[in-house]
């Protein structure tokens, strides 16, 4: 029994990473297949993920292992500047590239409107809440916090945003609880330039709260601002996507934590 704790305990992210995709693939075809009611996926799935980490951590680490997930939540006292980054962001990109979609069509800025019928509904604004909260943990306090430990948080930060890509995948191509034509490769490009972000407020920060806030904004302006497929067209989302991974990689640039490539030994902020 301690050989195999002290195997989870030195591979425990490798792990934590792949029972969480394998587990999801399972429960989403579940869903699909009819094998598990429909009503278990909404929340289902982020309870999924967050059960499956804290899982390993518990056998790996105890419990205060658990306990620390969640200390990153604890820190709040920090610049109220990245707050109001965190907040604005989602919005801002989404702005921007709605701007330049009417420049080149030459509509103007006709296509910039926003839909809160949506993002205000009590189910939707639970799922929300619930998924950018455990999704924080899982993904960046947790995954892009130990690969942060010997990489660069940039590179932890792309590698988090693979295995993320993976987990959407199984909802993805059974088309379940997703915005519909969500293309692969440019969910990849959106979910790398949003753990990247995710990565660039934590190293800063080292506050979960202020990447909760990032979670939750970048989910509800999906619902808001036409840049999705089945809102704004496949083109756009493409276009939303390069143009967030492009805004991040210059926020690094100019912010740091530096270097952006190489190892956590050489980064520095």
């Amino acid at each position: 029994m301690n050989a195999f704790r002290e195997f989870v305990r030195r591979h425990e992210v490798v792990i934590a990473l792949f029972l969480i995709v394998v587990n999801n693939a399972l429960f989403v075809g579940g869903i699909a297949s009819g094998i598990l009611p429909d009503k278990l996926y909404y929340l289902g799935r982020f309870l999924l993920l967050g059960s499956t980490l804290g899982t390993v951590v518990l056998v790996g680490s105890g419990w205060k292992g658990v306990f620390d997930l969640l200390r990153p939540m604890t820190r709040w006292r920090i610049s109220p500047w990245w707050y109001l980054l965190a907040f604005t962001w989602p919005a801002l990109i989404s702005v921007l590239v709605l701007t330049g979609k009417g420049v080149i069509l030459g509509t103007g800025l006709s296509g910039i409107t926003a839909d809160f019928s949506v993002v205000t509904h009590p189910a939707v604004i639970k799922t929300i809440l619930i998924g950018s909260f455990i999704g924080e943990i899982v993904w960046v306090s947790y995954a892009i916090s130990h690969f942060s430990k010997r990489l660069t948080p940039f590179i932890g930060s792309q590698i988090v945003g693979v295995v993320w890509t993976l987990w959407w995948m199984p909802m993805v191509i059974l088309n379940i609880g997703v915005f519909p034509g969500l293309p692969p490769l440019g969910l990849l490009f959106s979910m790398l330039g949003i753990a990247a972000m995710c990565s660039f407020i934590y190293s800063h920060t080292q506050s979960g709260l202020a990447v909760l806030t990032l979670q939750i904004m970048v989910n509800s302006t999906a619902l808001v601002f036409p840049v999705i497929p089945d809102t704004g067209g496949v083109a756009t989302f493409v276009a939303y996507a390069a143009v967030y991974y492009g805004c991040v990689l210059l926020l690094y640039i100019f912010f740091g934590p530096r270097p952006i490539f190489g190892s956590r030994a050489a980064a520095v902020i």
